[in-house]
């Protein structure tokens, strides 16, 4: 047997080449448009370059109809080598040259016509060369293609056109295109380029990216132009920050690695992804990690995308890596600078991240008893002149007892990050954490009280039992932990109050003691609604469902016992002939006689306003002399007690504005009718909300056990204007004399309460509301 060597020819199937070639770049039908659109931009953009002419418009136009799609540019076009050696020879481009590289050329890959027969059965191309005067016109068809044997179709003409290339694909039958499909896939990749796409005749291009990804002009607060020379990177950077905080991007004339890149940078703040642009032509998303979840636009000419297109290469990814870090970096320096990044989540993420505290000066934390919201760098171990302490926890009777008039609480946000930067910049200030309660350091036996201690002793424990329904209750005077003026505990059945007698509060009520004893009793109440209640509230009986139930009957039994006025009625047997005269049903009987036992008229006389200070003047004299407390001014409160007093006065006014009575400067008493039916109510703890617009002003309180709520509705004979609606809770002012209940009126409707001269008349309404379902 003979040996030798023999040689096998290298064999390619061809219809299975192009099925692996086109699957690689094409994830849709519609890829065979983004292909041939990027190949006509870069002939426009080469075009560009070299005719410098005025007349030369720029455009792309794609048709799509009857499965054939044509693709047609007035760029550079071909001539005959660039026909055979690049455009129907796959990995060979023309484009890998200097010219191209300097026109900013998008595709470099010369994967060329052949990709195209993956999705269609022909292809025709028709082109005309700038620098010639022929037009060349190639045609092939997919089952004929062959690497052994001549299977394209070319023909030259001379002729003179314009130039350019219009590329015709006639689809298979498994494939299909229409208009609103390629406006969808293309938008991504088109959308921004500066040159006229039309498909079908409309156009899909020409946006500006630079509007669309920066905050609205009018909502810009602050503008930073810096010039950025950081590590590899050199450029013009602009950020603009908004109200809250957020913040766009703006970087151009960048220089990377000493090398000048083509485009620029446009980041909006929440738009979660960026995209990389190639000369305004879409590539790929960019998995770039941003702290501030930027989103929008990296245009740079050395942005370069896989084969496949399904991503940009490694080095891309890299190097808008290093520029976005670089921008994060000016961005939050420039931004610790405003009082708005305290808005910001991404900026606080940002600073736990990189451990930049040096930069959260302007983070707030809240200090108590004065709700404010103050900045780190503002926080000091003093807080208006108060020794300052922290807290990071939740239980709401230390937050009370260590937020008082003697000490200042910083109290901790509950969520990350900001807990943490405010943890860590508090601490290193050497302020002192709170323990998780206050300590009695000693306890005053009777032996050691001065008379004014053991009268107070006494009165607040008769306030404690008589109106709260307290009675196994005991008040003791103390020395409590830091700076702490009250403690409140339960022990037991027993309610058990504890008063340092360094508190200012108290040191005032026995002030009065001694020397404005007739105002003495007022003091105290004010006292224990002021600065104990909150710390006492949930042990009020009437704030069960027991106490609320106990106090609705009395308020029946108020409603049973009570005679209406004739005029009332008088109304009511109207309606009652009307029944029986059958011209109405008993059910409209029964509402429009509940209706008018509600309804009923109040007027006021000129003479029947007066000065708070001259009708219930321990009230603000009490005001004067003690700071109040601002804990929680929604919640539920009793009402200003001076039962003592009596006044004939329907509206009250205040000379000046009195923190006591929560900067109010006019009280309306309620009508007689509603004094007498639901002075009960009044007398128990509640909250205050006010709701006016057209003719009415309507005022809800809500009973401490939130079971039992009075509407009190005012119908004024005059309008609202038209500006002058709204709703709001308002701090609980409410004023008891012995023989009226004023409410306070808020700002916007003093005018209308304001009586300089006749008898101002409003119908009032009223109602029980009652809810024991659960």
């Amino acid at each position: 047997m003979s040996e030798g060597v023999d040689k096998l020819a290298f064999q390619v199937e061809i219809k299975r080449v192009l099925e692996i070639l086109s699957n690689d770049i094409y994830d849709s039908p519609y890829a065979l448009l983004r292909e041939n659109i990027q190949n006509a931009y870069d002939a426009i953009l080469m075009r560009i370059a070299i005719d410098t002419s005025e007349g030369f418009i720029p455009k792309i136009e794609v048709t799509l109809k009857d499965g054939i799609v044509t693709i047609s540019d007035n760029g550079i076009g071909m001539d005959r080598e660039v026909v055979a050696n690049n455009f129907w020879k796959a990995g060979s481009s023309g484009k890998n040259n200097e010219a191209a590289k300097k026109a900013g050329v998008v595709g470099t890959f010369g994967i060329g016509a052949m990709a195209n027969f993956g999705v269609c059965t022909s292809l025709r191309v028709i082109t005309h060369s700038i620098e010639g005067n022929e037009t060349i016109e190639t045609y092939a068809e997919r089952e004929s293609l062959s690497i052994s044997e001549k299977c394209i179709e070319i023909k030259t003409s001379d002729e003179t056109r314009e130039p350019g290339t219009t590329v015709i694909a006639v689809l298979d039958n498994s494939n299909s295109m229409n208009e609103q499909g390629a406006l969808n896939y293309l938008s991504s990749y088109i959308q921004y380029v500066k040159v006229p796409i039309l498909i079908n005749n409309k156009v899909a291009s020409q946006k500006e990216y630079l509007s669309i990804f920066r905050l609205p002009e009018t909502t810009i607060l602050d503008t930073y132009k810096g010039k950025i020379n950081q590590g590899n990177l050199i450029g013009d950077l602009i950020i603009e920050v908004n109200k809250t905080g957020y913040v766009s991007i703006k970087l151009d004339k960048i220089v990377f690695q000493n090398t000048p890149l083509m485009g620029d940078i446009s980041l909006l703040q929440g738009r979660g992804s960026v995209m990389g642009l190639r000369n305004y032509f879409g590539l790929a998303q960019i998995p770039v990690s941003s702290i501030f979840n930027f989103g929008g636009i990296v245009n740079l000419s050395i942005l370069h995308p896989t084969a496949g297109r399904e991503a940009l290469s490694r080095e891309s990814i890299s190097i808008v890596t290093q520029i976005i870090n670089v921008i994060e970096q000016i961005t939050a320096t420039e931004l610790s600078k405003l009082s708005s990044s305290d808005l910001n989540p991404n900026f606080l993420n940002y600073i736990t991240r990189f451990n930049r505290f040096d930069l959260a000066g302007k983070i707030k934390v809240e200090v108590k008893p004065f709700n404010e919201m103050i900045a780190l760098e503002e926080i000091t171990t003093k807080i208006h002149d108060r020794d300052t302490y922290f807290y990071g926890g939740r239980d709401p009777q230390t937050i009370l007892a260590f937020a008082n008039e003697n000490s200042s609480l910083i109290h901790l946000s509950q969520s990350n990050p900001r807990r943490n930067i405010q943890n860590k910049l508090i601490k290193q200030k050497g302020i002192t954490e709170v323990p998780d309660s206050p300590r009695r350091l000693k306890v005053f036996n009777r032996t050691e009280l001065s008379l004014p201690e053991a009268s107070l002793i006494l009165r607040i424990t008769n306030v404690l039992s008589d109106d709260y329904l307290i009675p196994d209750n005991k008040v003791f005077i103390a020395e409590i932990s830091h700076q702490v003026p009250s403690m409140v505990e339960i022990n037991g059945s027993t309610l058990e109050v504890y008063l340092s007698r360094e508190s200012g509060a108290v040191q005032q009520v026995l002030k009065a003691y001694e020397t404005a004893h007739e105002i003495y009793n007022g003091f105290v109440k004010d006292f224990v609604r002021n600065h104990l209640y909150q710390k006492f509230a949930q042990y009020v009986p009437s704030s069960t469902r027991q106490g609320a139930e106990a106090l609705h009957k009395i308020l029946m039994k108020n409603k049973e016992l009570y005679k209406y006025e004739y005029s009332d009625l008088g109304d009511v047997e109207s309606l009652i002939s009307e029944w029986v005269s059958e011209k109405i049903e008993f059910s409209e009987l029964l509402k429009q006689s509940s209706s008018i036992i509600r309804t009923h008229s109040q007027s006021v006389r000129l003479n029947q306003i007066g000065n708070v200070e001259q009708e219930v003047p321990s009230i603000t004299a009490a005001s004067s002399a003690e700071e109040k407390p601002k804990l929680d001014i929604y919640g539920a409160l009793p009402s200003l007690d001076r039962s003592d007093d009596i006044t004939n006065m329907k509206i009250l006014k205040t000379a000046e504005s009195y923190d006591h009575l929560n900067n109010f400067k006019m009280f309306i008493g309620i009508s007689d009718r509603v004094f007498k039916k639901h002075l009960d109510f009044f007398l128990e703890p509640h909250t205050t909300k006010v709701i006016w617009g057209m003719h009415r002003i309507v005022y809800i309180f809500t009973h401490a056990s939130n079971r039992i709520s009075l509407y009190y509705d005012i119908e004024l004979k005059q309008k609202l204007s038209a500006e002058s609606t709204g709703g709001i809770a308002v701090p609980t002012t409410t004023i008891r004399t012995k023989n009226r209940i004023f409410v306070p009126v808020i700002h916007e409707l003093i005018d209308f309460f304001d009586i300089t001269e006749g008898t101002k008349e409003f119908y009032v309404r009223h109602d029980l509301i009652t809810d024991f379902s659960s």
